[in-house]
């Protein structure tokens, strides 16, 4: 599955006004986003409850476990300042916060083993599935992030996301899932710029 740019620790979000969605159907501190109508949700280390003001996506959604790749935009010279999760009926959210200039591209694949970049470590993540996301399109940080990893244990899917850094203009994270063979999909919305991943809970 691809994603477009003009449409890849949980949120909901419908295409709404100023919102770019995925070309196909298909496809933390806590507050309200949209999604393809609409959630926001803050970065702790622990699962938010989605508030009332949700708007859920019908499921099931057009979803597949092929790698997500999308090219950036020209201009692309985005930061990426937390990340934050959501639990919605039938997915797991996760929600990359962007700052700067253009839209963002990614990669999205499931690996067997996670491994950093560039120090080739093998990483602990939790669950017994895991997604490799690099978003494409990044500047070097001026100052430390600080972004921890945001634990799940709660969600349906969602185990972690280990947020890793930036290396060489893009920037690395891993999705821990339960287990492996999770459909996902991947968009990116505008109005703040965010990536966002979907997993959904059926295997």
């Amino acid at each position: 599955m691809t994603g477009v740019l003009v449409a890849g620790v949980l949120v909901s979000c419908s295409p709404g006004e100023g919102e770019v969605e995925p070309s196909a159907p298909a496809t933390s501190t806590t507050s309200s986003e949209p999604t393809p109508t609409g959630t926001t949700l803050p970065t702790p280390t622990s699962t938010p409850a989605p508030s009332a003001t949700e708007v859920e996506e019908p499921v099931p959604f057009p979803a597949t476990t092929a790698d997500d790749t999308a090219e950036p935009s020209a201009d692309a010279a985005l930061l990426v300042t937390g990340v934050r999760t959501g639990v919605h009926d039938g997915f797991d959210r996760v929600v990359f916060d962007l700052d700067g200039p253009g839209t963002p591209g990614w990669r999205v694949t499931s690996v067997d083993v996670a491994t950093d970049d560039p120090s080739d470590r093998v990483l602990d993540i939790a669950g017994d599935g895991t997604l490799q996301v690099t978003i494409i399109g990044t500047a070097m940080p001026t100052r430390t992030q600080g972004i921890g990893p945001v634990l799940t244990p709660d969600a349906p899917a969602l185990r972690e996301v280990s947020y890793r850094g930036w290396f060489e203009g893009q920037d690395l994270a891993f999705v821990g899932v339960d287990s492996p063979g999770h459909p996902f999909r991947v968009f990116a919305l505008t109005d703040p710029t965010r990536l966002v991943i979907d997993v959904r809970h059926d295997t």
